[in-house]
């Protein structure tokens, strides 16, 4: 093995003889002259990353075949001795970091073999005269789909698909084709992440189908592989931020031949019919529970939905309008993490949408004005527009029912250029403006909306029965109480019977397991009402998650039919107190949290260390945005207006 200075070295030079073996791993051989490469149209040269020659491309090659068949965390040491074992007998030094042209290690032969297959997949397909040259020429035809490490993807996946239709005629329609690529194989990858590390550097199918691993985009693009080598133009359709949820980029595999790409338009209306999986659903269609108006508790609403701003497309070719942008605008103005050439807006084949327009001066400073949305890192452009000599800029196609920034760059650095507003369903643009004349009390109870993932916790506490016994297996048991209610959080539920028990239980009335993060009773002693403890886990004979109920701790959770708290001896109780596995944004007492609200920057309205389960906070500006942060820990937070006594999310 390599001494401990070199540990790096050898990672690096994984990473590189992985990337530049993919070009071998599908046919077992590479092509090396790259002395004679020749570009066919459509196949302009993208820059990308490799470290490793190509003379040790047929040796890890060969390995890595014999890899791919195994299954485990053996893969890992497996992966690490072959880079020690080639470093040593090729001795090769570690490699820099470095930029090279496709050209240099693909040949004519590469890229002629290339066209001719997506030629044969198109006319070869039912679908063939419907797709436009353009789109064959834009969306078919490349080779590749971004910057990744160019191999033989095509090669091997048009004589898969060939295969797949033989033995599945009823995928020989683009409909039916896409339906089943979009299920069987974007799930063929899992999320785990555990390969990340061995590859620096935008997957490409050779290392997709290798790690069997990748996030939401690496499943688009696995698709777009398998679409393209059939003959569809497939697209990659990605959202630049979500409008309510933490900053995060999300993409979907569209056609280029349709001009709808949902059967139905979205509306970021919380709409539970309205819903795709993978797409907008907050939580997958199969655990979605639907909670009924009377089910929440006023102050509360669940959200099934994330919101979308705007949907763009990655082009192959770049796009004149986008190319003219770029050039006309100081540079120094343009936000590079959103902007790009080689992009259209697409959002009007997914969304239901509305044009918003902000303004400055005639003649101001500013070239371009950007719409953001919030994450507790920073706001996050999402759209953008360029300002006319008037003064205004107008956005069109937004998504509706968010809440945006208006802001400018300057060397990408953004700065704030107008109030707040929201974007609602009608279309109609409201603007948040602080107003220090009228002052306002509020009633805190969350710091992060309830998303249907959290509120799903609660789904099968409704309808258990809380029972008392005094025999531990509860063989002789009675009804103290029942939950006729959702509890979303900590709850108390009134015992009316004076008999004493030692044992207090909860239990399913489905026989499903239910989720609790806290279990306790309260006591009736001499007239005193006092928490008591599980004598159990007092004496730590409470092991693994059944110790979970009673440690205070409401991140940590017990799974199972009836949970049990012990009390050591008979006593009368007069309370259950349960608390519902949760994301425990609620306000939790004890922990330290600081209100903010929204002036062209964020201004403190004060500390509070939570006594209770919800703050109140007095005085405060209103008509702005707010953002309630916990000093005491956690990542998740957003933004809220106040509206009749309710805390409303963006």
């Amino acid at each position: 093995m390599l001494r401990q200075n070199q540990r790096y070295y050898r990672q690096y030079l994984l990473w590189g003889l992985l990337m530049i073996a993919s070009l071998g791993t599908l046919n077992g051989c590479m092509n090396t002259n790259t002395s004679t490469a020749t570009v066919l149209d459509l196949t302009a040269s993208r820059k990308t990353i490799t470290f490793a020659p190509p003379d040790s491309v047929l040796l890890l090659s060969q390995r890595l075949n014999n890899l791919r068949s195994q299954v485990g965390k053996t893969v890992y040491s497996e992966l690490l001795r072959q880079a020690d074992s080639l470093y040593s007998a090729m001795k090769i030094m570690p490699f820099r970091f470095q930029q090279i042209e496709d050209s240099t290690y693909l040949d004519s032969s590469f890229f002629s073999n290339n066209k001719t297959l997506a030629q044969q997949a198109l006319a070869g397909s039912p679908w063939r005269e419907e797709i436009s040259k353009k789109d064959f020429e834009e969306y078919i035809l490349p080779y590749k789909i971004d910057d990744e490490l160019a191999d033989r993807w095509r090669e091997k996946l048009y004589g898969e698909n060939r295969k797949l239709l033989g033995t599945n005629p009823q995928l020989n329609n683009a409909d039916s084709l896409y339906a089943y690529h979009m299920k069987k194989t974007y799930y063929a990858l899992n999320s785990s992440g555990d390969f990340d590390r061995f590859y620096p550097t935008q997957p490409n199918y050779s290392w997709l189908s290798f790690a069997h691993e990748g996030d939401c985009a690496d499943r688009c693009r696995y698709v777009i592989y398998h679409l393209r080598a059939a003959g569809l133009p497939a697209t990659y359709d990605y959202l630049p931020d979500w409008g309510n949820r933490p900053k995060a980029q999300h993409a979907f595999v569209g056609l280029a031949n349709k001009k709808r790409q949902l059967e139905k338009l979205l509306e970021n209306s919380n709409d539970t019919s309205n819903l795709i999986d993978d797409f907008n659903a907050a939580m997958t269609s199969k655990y979605r529970p639907v909670f009924s108006e009377g089910d929440v508790p006023s102050s509360l609403t669940v959200q099934y939905e994330k919101t979308i701003p705007k949907v763009y497309r990655q082009t192959w070719r770049k796009q004149p309008l986008m190319e003219d942008l770029v050039s006309s605008v100081p540079e120094n103005q343009l936000y590079q993490k959103l902007m790009h050439t080689n992009m259209l807006d697409v959002i009007d084949q997914y969304l239901k949408t509305a044009d918003a327009s902000v303004w400055q001066r005639p003649f101001g400073k500013w070239d371009m004005a950007y719409l953001a949305t919030f994450d507790i890192g920073g706001w996050t452009p999402v759209a953008f527009a360029r300002y006319s000599w008037w003064g205004q800029a107008r956005f069109k196609a937004m998504g509706k029912n968010i809440l945006y920034l208006p802001m400018g760059c300057k060397n990408q650095k953004l700065l704030p250029v107008d109030v707040p507003f929201i974007l609602d369903a009608n279309g109609d643009k409201n603007d948040l403006a602080c107003n220090y004349q009228k002052r306002i009390n509020m009633k805190l109870i969350r710091k992060f909306p309830l998303f249907s993932y959290t509120a799903a916790h609660v789904v099968d506490l409704k309808g258990c029965v809380v029972y008392g016994s005094n025999d531990y297996r509860f063989g002789e048991r009675e009804k103290l109480a029942e939950i006729d209610h959702y509890p979303f959080f900590m709850e108390r539920i009134e015992v009316n019977n004076s008999r004493k028990f030692r044992y207090i239980g909860i239990k399913s009335s489905t026989l499903e397991k239910i989720r609790l993060a806290h279990l306790s009773c309260i006591a009736d002693s001499c007239d005193l009402h006092i928490a008591q403890s599980d004598v159990r886990y007092k004496k730590g004979e409470l092991t693994g998650q059944q110790k979970n109920l009673f440690d205070n701790d409401l991140n940590s959770f017990t799974v199972d039919t009836m949970l049990v708290m012990d009390l050591g001896y008979p006593k009368e109780v007069i309370e259950v107190e349960v608390c519902p596995r949760s994301d425990t944004n609620y306000i939790i007492p004890g922990n330290q949290y600081e209100l903010f609200y929204w002036d062209n920057r964020w201004h403190s309205a004060g500390k509070q260390t939570a006594t209770d389960y919800s703050l109140e906070y007095s005085n405060v500006p209103s008509g702005t945005i707010y953002w309630l942060r916990c000093l005491s820990g956690g990542r998740e937070e957003r933004i809220f207006t106040y509206k009749n006594s309710k805390q409303e999310w963006w």
